[in-house]
């Protein structure tokens, strides 16, 4: 993001409101999304993250069935739940859109639908569909399971989980209908499709030279090489936005064609709420806006290749600057599963352990690039040993040593008399933190990992520090700075840890220290806890008993 100056706008992929989150789901887009937002804002960029939830999904009313609700009092009941999960996760998005609750989205889907077909990049075609003849319906997505046909893998009617590959239109391999188990036959049924092979050029264009996650781009570019498909963006159902052309009665619109305005509805909400209800349209209209997608792997197309087909075919000129995947997360060793009850939910995890804990474990072991595992084992190592032991055993004994001395003020050393080693960590900490917290080069594990780096560094030196007479000038200016170490340490992994990092920073006397509050941004050669300065001797730790 270069100076990191300019409006960002960070969205994440929107979840279904069929189930709650459990740690798998958090520990993708929703971590990533909120951590890029806080380093952002400390860096001085106007940035907003809004994401909101798909209540138009076709996984609604499948699992309203299961439960005896409505479809509507599912989406509800799971959008508050999603909600409150991300509130004890510190997670929450600026804004989180509620379409079901804001006319604004169902009307901003159906208008840029009626522009698309105005500009002819939507078109009417009769497809194959897949159809249950046993439960006389057409089935689509969450009603339909077979084998992917790119894959092989065990995959839904609509995309591949594991190779992202959409199914659409003829559907699955040795496809079976979901409710019945019935073998679907393909019958002909009326589309609106958008041909993407016409954007192919301005695609790969975007593609040349972006920033996007490696995995993205090579799935891009694999779906140029074989041929960007024709993609259907409506179906014949009875649950969802009506397609808005006479005739069309009993038609929707796919959730996986409306999410990109989805995103500008939530943005319109967000600034609407802030007093500021045309703002959204100067967002999406200013080509200096940095769009940011956090998405699962999975989500690629929607995201890197269809909505972007959408906005290039509006003519709007903000397209995504950044897409950032992540794979997905295990369970001691096996995929989270609600089904056969494999999953630890957010909520319940984070009412019994501190939420900058799991989110700091989380960040440690993130799915960046390959499949990984969330173990409780090594969680409470992280939780027992880092965090409790080495982190809070540090903080503590820095502000122990001030309060030795009776008036707990900074040791008064300028900033060039500082030990070398101490200085030289809080500079190539706070460079480690701003290259993987960038948006072009993020890394929740590379910023986990130099706060690890850091601590134990710290940890360990601290013992030095303490020893001798409290009015040796070595010691002083050992003391002096540990201190900035740990304020800079609370400035450059707020993004990781917000609530430590808070009242660290309230301890300290640097900046806004509410959780809410950007931190400032530490600046080589200057001072964020100027020596005389009187720091409160009463440190908590937030993460419990080591």
């Amino acid at each position: 993001m270069g100076d990191q100056t300019g409006r960002v706008l960070i969205t994440c992929a929107p979840p279904n409101p069929n189930g709650d989150l459990h740690l798998g789901h958090l520990s993708g887009p929703f971590l990533g999304a909120d951590v890029l937002r806080r380093n952002l804002a400390a860096r001085g960029a106007e940035v907003s993250y809004v994401s909101y939830t798909d209540d138009h999904s076709c996984y609604v009313p499948r699992r309203a069935a299961e439960l005896g609700r409505t479809p509507h009092e599912t989406a509800c009941h799971f959008t508050e739940r999603i909600a409150q999960t991300l509130a004890l996760a510190d997670m929450s998005p600026d804004y989180y859109a509620h379409p079901h609750r804001e006319p604004r989205h169902d009307e901003l889907v159906r208008d840029q639908f009626l522009r698309l077909r105005d500009v002819g990049a939507v078109e009417e075609r009769t497809l194959p569909t897949p159809y249950c003849p046993q439960c006389d319906r057409f089935v689509y997505e969450a009603y339909l399971r077979g084998r992917c046909r790119f894959c092989g893998l065990a995959c839904d009617g609509t995309y591949c989980e594991d190779c992202a590959f959409p199914q659409d239109p003829e559907g699955v391999r040795y496809g079976r209908c979901v409710t019945c188990g019935g073998e679907p036959t393909l019958r002909e049924s009326r589309r609106w499709v958008v041909p993407l092979s016409r954007y192919a050029d301005r695609l790969t264009a975007l593609y040349e030279g972006s920033a996007w996650s490696r995995r993205v781009l090579d799935y891009c570019e694999k779906l140029l090489a074989s041929g960007l498909p024709d993609t259907p963006v409506s179906r014949v159902d009875g649950y969802g936005i009506p397609v808005p052309v006479s005739g069309w009665e009993g038609h929707i619109l796919d959730t996986w064609f409306s999410g990109i305005f989805g995103y500008m509805a939530a943005t319109a909400g967000y600034t609407t709420a802030l007093g500021r209800p045309d703002q959204w349209r100067a967002t999406w209209s200013d080509p200096g806006t940095a769009l940011v997608h956090f998405i699962g792997f999975d989500c690629s197309f929607s995201h890197a290749v269809l909505w972007p087909a959408l906005l290039i075919a509006l003519d709007q000129p903000v397209l995504p600057r950044h897409v950032v995947s992540n794979e997905f997360y295990y369970l001691e060793g096996e995929k989270f599963s609600t089904s056969r009850g494999h999953a630890i939910w957010g909520a319940d995890f984070l009412r019994e352990v501190p939420a900058d804990a799991a989110r700091f474990h989380l960040c440690l072991t993130s799915p960046e690039v390959a499949k990984t595992d969330f173990r409780r084992a090594e969680f409470d190592h992280t939780r027992r040993e880092v965090l409790s032991g080495k982190l809070d055993g540090w903080a503590g004994a820095v502000v122990e040593s001030l309060a030795e001395s009776g008036d707990r003020l900074v040791p008064a050393v300028a900033a060039a008399d500082l030990p070398a080693d101490l200085r030289s960590a809080a500079d190539r900490l706070v460079d480690q933190m701003a290259s993987a917290l960038d948006p072009a080069s993020f890394s929740l594990r590379r910023a986990a990992e130099a706060v690890v780096a850091t601590v134990e560094q710290a940890s360990a030196d601290i013992r030095a520090a303490r020893s001798g007479a409290s009015d040796n000038p070595d010691r002083r200016a050992r003391l002096a700075a540990h201190v900035e170490l740990l304020a800079a340490l609370a400035c450059v992994a707020a993004p990781l840890l917000p609530t430590w990092a808070a009242r660290m920073r309230l301890l300290l006397g640097v900046g806004d220290a509410t959780p809410a509050a950007a931190p400032p941004w530490p600046v080589r050669g200057s001072r964020l806890v100027p020596g005389g300065r009187r720091v409160d001797n009463r440190y908590h730790t937030v993460f419990g008993p080591s």
